[in-house]
């Protein structure tokens, strides 16, 4: 259940600081996941998307501010984030249909947005799988597509897509029918692309051997070779869809070692799933592919660190502030130390430690700057201390910081099941720092303190 662990985190986070500016940034760091991952998972638990339930917990309590208090709404509107008195009342309509003004003059009752609390959620939930997908990993070449597409924001779309897309298929598609790859299969694509916090597009369409002649009103999508994790979903369409997608976000993906890579979800329908053939409802099928990248990394490499001299700054977080603000001060004070003291300003190594980040305690995260040798300024009132750092043997893997938790627990896993080496408890992650930024895609190296598992006499 680390999955809807790392999801609740988020949520109460949003809980916590719904009166400030949440941008989905912040919240892909409090995950370790990558931002499609992230996108995907929170709502395959949520429904919604991540903007769409951050800005509907804001305008729930600034309803609930309209009712309860005679404040001005302009400051209301600031108190929750709005840029302005404007964009909150437009924000206000778009979702409850009136404006803030006419809702405190009559007191309409609006639909509810409550926090979302998943383990809640969980027992309730009834609808179960009898039969799990099948699922395989396969590389799929490069495709071509031509279809139709709309965009679907806040869960809003254009209604009737699919409808559109078979009533007008003849005269949309028949002029390149002869193009159609497999025609005899009568192959049906649906994607979802261009996915970011507020919504993605959906294209649905047919897969092409050439896109030299695309009929007007249609878009072009192509697709290179990819690496997708391939589910066929069993049983009625409309039910068996739902129950696939929350397997795969809920089941398949917390217990494997992949996650969501870039590109677009493709769902897959062939004369399997024609009703019009006459097949039973419960005997369909159709394919889901998830593009994946793998998290674990093989690459392991021993390495023996001497005792050295460190720069050394520990940013201390109290309960209720914001880890990421914490993590943000600590590199930001260390870099602007080491551009004083001339070190190379494009690439920095950064050793970092921390107790766990835990928003609800006090917490701590420190860095760490191998100075050995280095003649640099350390005065009495700097925010930079010296420390006598220990050696010792290290196992090492890379990362991508996005990719850090997951990367961590599998390292954690793979030392678990291999035999020559046990932990010493001693940890720390090594950041690479180009051109004095800590990014999401910033290289990391994470370190383990090791020792032989072979007792000799």
């Amino acid at each position: 259940m680390e999955y809807e662990k790392t999801i609740q985190l988020v949520l109460n986070y949003i809980e916590m600081h719904v009166q400030e500016d949440i941008t989905c940034e912040s919240l892909v760091e409090l995950t370790g996941f990558s931002k499609s991952h992230f996108l995907r998972v929170f709502e395959a638990y949520t429904n919604s998307t991540v903007m769409s339930y951050v800005r509907g917990r804001k305008l729930h309590l600034a309803a609930e501010r309209l009712n309860q208090s005679k404040e001005k709404i302009v400051d209301i509107a600031y108190d929750f984030g709005f840029e302005s008195h404007d964009v909150f009342g437009r924000a206000f309509k778009r979702t409850y249909g009136i404006t803030p003004e006419n809702y405190r003059r009559n007191w309409f009752i609006l639909p509810a947005f409550h926090p979302v609390n998943l383990a809640q959620q969980r027992k309730g939930a009834v609808d179960k799988m009898e039969q799990k997908p099948r699922t395989v990993i396969v590389t799929k070449p490069a495709m071509k597509l031509i279809g139709i597409e709309s965009r679907i924001e806040d869960g809003v779309s254009s209604p009737d897509q699919w409808k559109k897309y078979f009533d007008e298929w003849e005269q949309t598609f028949g002029s390149i029918s002869h193009l159609r790859v497999d025609p005899e299969k009568e192959i049906d694509y649906a994607l979802s692309v261009d996915r970011n916090e507020s919504g993605y597009t959906y294209f649905i369409g047919i897969e092409v051997t050439s896109v030299g002649h695309v009929p007007p009103g249609t878009k072009v999508r192509t697709i290179p070779k990819t690496k997708y994790a391939k589910f066929t979903a069993l049983g009625p369409v409309g039910k068996s869809m739902g129950r696939t997608y929350d397997y795969i976000f809920k089941e398949w993906f917390p217990s494997s070692s992949y996650q969501t890579a870039a590109g677009p979800i493709m769902e897959h329908y062939d004369m399997r799933c024609a009703t019009h053939l006459g097949t039973p409802p419960e005997k369909h099928e159709m394919e889901i592919y998830i593009p994946i990248e793998t998290v674990v990394t093989e690459t392991k490499e021993i390495i023996n660190i001497k005792p050295y001299q460190a720069a050394y700054y520990r940013a201390i977080g109290k309960k209720g502030r914001k880890w990421h603000r914490v993590k943000k001060e600590a590199f930001d004070v260390m870099i602007a130390w080491a551009f004083s003291q001339g070190f190379d300003q494009s690439c920095l190594r950064i050793r970092v430690h921390n107790n766990g980040g835990v928003p609800e305690e006090d917490f701590y995260f420190e860095v760490f700057m191998d100075i050995t040798g280095r003649d640099v300024s350390i005065t009495e009132d700097s925010l930079i201390s010296r420390v006598e750092c220990e050696g010792g043997l290290f196992v090492v893997t890379p990362a991508l910081h996005r990719m850090l938790e997951p990367t961590g627990k599998a390292f954690c896993k793979w030392f678990e099941q291999q035999e020559q080496y046990l932990m010493t408890g001693k940890w720390f992650e090594e950041y690479l720092v180009v051109d004095g930024k800590v990014t999401l895609d910033t290289l990391i190296k994470i370190h383990f303190g090791a020792k032989s598992s072979y007792v000799t006499t």
